[in-house]
């Protein structure tokens, strides 16, 4: 959905969720859409990766989104939710934040806390900002 639906209703909104396909491997605004998704789907995982972020930060270390992810998907204390989705080819699937996503985290934890310490790396998410402007 790339247009504000507020004022569908509900049926139309859900149609147009499942309707919704993705070529696979996703591409970079499909990758986006979901990892936004996921975001709104676990704020409570969200906000143990944020805390954590925080504490290293505090201790004068970088943050490694990398670590981040590997550490809630192994060590949090929140039951992951994934967001469903459906390819080009009908297969259906579950998306979750993994690695590959890191950089989107890390831009998602720097428009929190512009002042941690966070390397960014130049990634295929910068290259669709470029494409936009």
């Amino acid at each position: 959905m790339d247009t504000d639906n507020y004022a569908q209703p509900l049926e139309a909104v859900m149609r147009e969720e499942r309707q919704r396909v993705y070529s696979m491997p996703l591409k970079v605004a499909d990758r986006r859409y979901l990892f936004k998704e996921w975001c709104e789907k676990n704020p409570k995982a969200l906000r143990e990766i944020e805390l954590t972020a925080l504490a290293i930060d505090a201790r004068g270390l970088r943050v490694s989104t990398k670590y981040l992810i590997e550490k809630q998907r192994y060590e949090g204390t929140v039951k992951l939710v994934g967001v469903p989705f459906v390819d080009d080819q009908g297969n259906e699937h579950t998306y979750g934040i993994n690695n590959s996503d890191s950089s989107l985290l890390a831009r998602w934890l720097l428009e929190r806390h512009p002042e941690m310490r966070i390397e960014l790396r130049t990634s295929m998410f910068d290259k669709e900002k470029k494409d936009e402007a």
